[in-house]
């Protein structure tokens, strides 16, 4: 199991390796973890009550496509697979090169909003580097797996993947943390939250990229202040690091609330850990995720989990994600964002049914049935090599 993802934060790729590898190693299974030899004590660290999970250093600092990943992924780690006599092989992170096999190789693509959105890609990082790697690491292993029907339907259009290669498996759900009053206290002085107010405030996770969408959220929710007289604030958590690309974001959307004038009303929270997202989702009137491309759209789920209703678009994995359990809007059109909201905020029984919904449909997902998803398919993978192998 690849792991080089891996940098001392537990974000959704890494859930995923840490919950299949668990789930693997209780089931009896020996796997050998690869992560970054900086970050090996950690990763052991993760797996110390796991006597099943060997981890095993590698001598790279970054995840990035590059050659050396690409030797790695060809050389260094089938010669491990060899050596541990590996059934399988599964690349969890959107590309890998293993030119020279040494056990079926599963690759996992997230998804591949790159073909539509460039965002903090160069033009020719973009165009010779990532799209021609993508259909290359795509060719060269044996099961292609995405978290989506939507992001099959984009790696076969797009990548011109053969769709028979592709298969699904949905990302599963970690359990919300137990609400604490010192979070919630000290969210309400951050962010000026009224705990009384019947107004609450909305909701928007996931980052300030360019297909979060978050101008035209911005001018929606203007509307829904000035035209319904909406008292409560916007929330949108993520990032904002003084990488390039993101500095160039806030200060779109810097330029977004001033042309519109919400400058007491939205409020960017930067980082917030785990506990203080499920504080948020719990607390918010509800979440609005008006993304045009994304190929899961895991805050969706992460609200219904809790109860809290959500607006989000009818056209990318998040639509698949929510079912009849959402508010599916037109994530290019302003006027379809603000209506939206505005049925859920004048329709109380709206949000009473979506929240009872939502509860319902976050249960098909879990880290359980992912994993066992991902073994069925190890398993297909096995076969499939010893017949070509002439072994089966």
């Amino acid at each position: 199991m690849d792991f080089r993802k891996f940098d001392g934060v537990v974000g959704g790729v890494e859930q995923g390796v840490i919950q299949i590898t668990k789930y693997a190693a209780a089931k009896g299974h020996r796997v050998v973890l690869l992560c970054k030899s900086n970050r090996l004590a950690e990763a052991k660290r993760i797996f110390e009550s796991d006597p099943n999970v060997a981890t095993r250093p590698l001598p790279v600092r970054s995840h990035a496509m590059s050659l050396k990943n690409a030797w790695l992924d060809s050389v260094t780690i089938q010669k491990i697979a060899e050596q541990e006599g590996a059934e399988v092989v599964h690349f969890p992170y959107n590309w890998s090169f293993p030119f020279r096999k040494k056990a079926p190789c599963v690759l996992t693509i997230h998804d591949v909003i790159p073909f539509t959105f460039r965002e903090a890609m160069g033009f020719f990082r973009n165009h010779l580097l990532y799209k021609s790697g993508t259909r290359l690491a795509c060719r060269l292993n044996d099961v292609v797996t995405t978290v989506s029907e939507f992001s099959k339907h984009e790696i076969v259009e797009k990548v011109g993947v053969p769709a028979e290669k592709v298969r699904v498996v949905p990302n599963g759900l970690r359990r919300p943390t137990t609400p604490s009053a010192a979070t919630e206290k000290s969210l309400e002085e951050r962010f000026q939250l009224s705990s009384g107010s019947t107004d609450g405030f909305l909701l928007n996770v996931g980052g300030i990229h360019e297909r979060k969408n978050i101008g035209r959220l911005i001018s929606a929710f203007s509307r829904l202040v000035r035209q319904e007289g909406y008292a409560g604030k916007l929330l949108i958590t993520g990032n904002y690091s003084n990488n390039p690309y993101l500095r160039k974001m806030k200060k779109r959307c810097d330029a977004a609330v001033r042309k519109t004038g919400m400058e007491e009303r939205v409020i960017f929270t930067g980082f917030i850990s785990d506990e203080e997202l499920d504080t948020l989702l719990r607390r918010a009137k509800f979440l609005v995720y008006p993304s045009p491309c994304e190929g899961f759209g895991l805050p969706v789920i992460e609200a219904m989990q809790v109860g809290t209703p959500v607006v989000t678009s009818k056209f990318t994995g998040t639509a698949e994600v929510a079912g009849d359990a959402a508010v599916l809007v037109d994530p290019y059109s302003t006027d379809e964002i603000a209506a939206g909201m505005s049925r859920l905020l004048r329709e109380p029984e709206l949000r009473a049914e979506l929240s009872r919904r939502g509860r319902e449909r976050a249960k098909q997902y879990s880290w359980e049935k992912t994993a066992e998803k991902y073994f069925e398919i190890y398993d297909e993978c096995k076969r499939s090599f010893k017949e070509e192998a002439g072994d089966g």
